[in-house]
């Protein structure tokens, strides 16, 4: 009896000491931009209110892994009160760039999750830690919904933060790289992708590259002007990168765009953020019309695309449509089902080769008024100007309508290209 009560008493003073050493628990779910091994966690600082304020220098996360609290790599971004990052110290609303605003980002790699901390840590009599449960609610049993641990300490007595840098990027070049791909901007127009070069696997031993796959990133904009036929292509474009943050696990580079419009119509904004990840990148466009689009056009339409690459021997590609409805060979030639693919009302497909798996989602918010579907051309007889590369291989993405029913307000819309590779 007296055994069990002393028990009762330890557990009692275990619980009190937790409760007093653990600020508070947060449950997180662990849906990410992308799902592979790669993958980032993303926290908004209104997830978490007791980040309100909090000095970022004095930030350091931890993990329990081999029953040792290790430090991990983790980074913060900061976005104003309307989703825009906040990459420079000439921002209206950078004066707390040192400190967690409400719309701010804590990031860390899903793959850095450990254990829960025990009672008995000594940690606990040093830090006053926040804890993170980071859960798939996508699993089938409570059991299975737990998949990590993550401890956020506020004010670290000492720096034990981890300097490891995931991804890279050389400006010079405007390159970046990651653990499973390399990226190439375009010098001329650096709101498009130039080149895409998959990693090879460790063992490798004539390159650590790829070739590129690609040929050419591709926007055409489409419609009437005043009843008369309209079209804008990259030639019409002017763009220049402004700003980039880098940081350990993402890069932000942000470039201001303007497309020709017509005689002394004032040129729309538009601000493209490509916030480039491990494992994929969001290719997030700020938009701002400044005159109302419908008092000049109508049947507005945008086709964005990539054009792939069919001038090296490379694994066959394939194009899969929403839910895998349709899979479709990439040859360089038409076919119904291809033609069909052109009418499915989407805002997802994916693009397969033996290297790995391209998932690409356009995301539309509910107060942005137009409407996607997908759109291929694979025919190596068309032409398409005003680029120099003959034929179409694989031209695939989005052709969006209703552009002639948005408003002036500020609008975000997100491209997300997620990239694995095959285990």
């Amino acid at each position: 009896m007296q055994y069990k009560l002393l028990v009762s008493l330890i557990l009692l003073l275990c619980s009190h000491l937790l409760s007093a050493q653990i600020l508070k628990t947060y449950t997180i779910n662990s849906g990410s931009v992308c799902s592979s091994e790669e993958s980032l966690i993303i926290i908004s600082a209104l997830e978490i209110p007791e980040l309100a304020s909090a000095n970022v220098k004095k930030l350091t996360l931890l993990s329990v892994l081999k029953n040792k609290a290790q430090p991990i790599v983790f980074q913060v971004d900061h976005k104003d009160t309307q989703g825009r990052y906040i990459l420079n110290n000439n921002h209206s609303e950078s004066a707390n760039i040192n400190s967690f605003n409400d719309y701010d980002e804590l990031v860390f790699r899903k793959k850095d999750r450990g254990l829960r901390l025990s009672t008995s840590s000594e940690l606990l009599e040093k830090l006053s830690l926040i804890e993170i449960k980071i859960i798939d609610e996508s699993a089938d049993t409570e059991q299975k919904k737990i998949i990590g641990w993550v401890y956020i300490a506020l004010n670290a007595p000492f720096d034990f933060r981890l300097k490891k840098q995931v991804v890279s990027y050389k400006a010079e070049q405007d390159i970046f790289t990651s653990p499973l791909f390399k990226v190439l901007f375009s010098k001329e127009k650096p709101f498009l992708v130039d080149a895409f070069h998959w990693r090879l696997m460790e063992g490798t031993v004539d390159m650590q590259w790829s070739p590129d796959l690609t040929d050419t990133m591709k926007i055409r904009h489409i419609g009437n002007f005043f009843g008369f036929p309209f079209k804008r292509t990259d030639d019409d474009y002017s763009s220049k990168l402004v700003n980039v943050k880098q940081g350990p696990l993402r890069i932000i580079r942000r470039t201001e765009n303007k497309v020709k419009v017509f005689w002394k119509l004032k040129s729309p904004a538009l601000y493209i953020d490509y916030v480039m990840m491990p494992d994929g990148f969001v290719m997030d466009s700020i938009i701002d019309i400044p005159f109302k689009i419908s008092f000049f056009f109508s049947d507005l339409a945008t086709i964005t695309t990539m054009d792939w690459n069919n001038t090296f021997e490379q694994p066959a590609l394939a194009i899969h449509s929403p839910e895998k409805r349709l899979n479709l060979p990439v040859n360089g030639r038409p076919s119904e089902n291809k033609a069909l693919f052109n009418k499915i009302a989407a805002q997802k497909f994916s693009l397969s080769s033996q290297q790995g798996l391209f998932v690409v989602e356009l995301d539309i918010s509910d107060n942005f008024p137009i409407h996607s579907q997908l759109y291929l051309n694979d025919d190596l007889q068309t032409i398409d100007p005003p680029e120099n590369y003959p034929g179409q291989f694989g031209n695939v993405g989005f052709k969006t309508t209703g552009w002639e029913n948005i408003d002036s307000k500020l609008h975000h819309l997100k491209f997300t290209v997620c990239v694995d590779r095959y285990k």
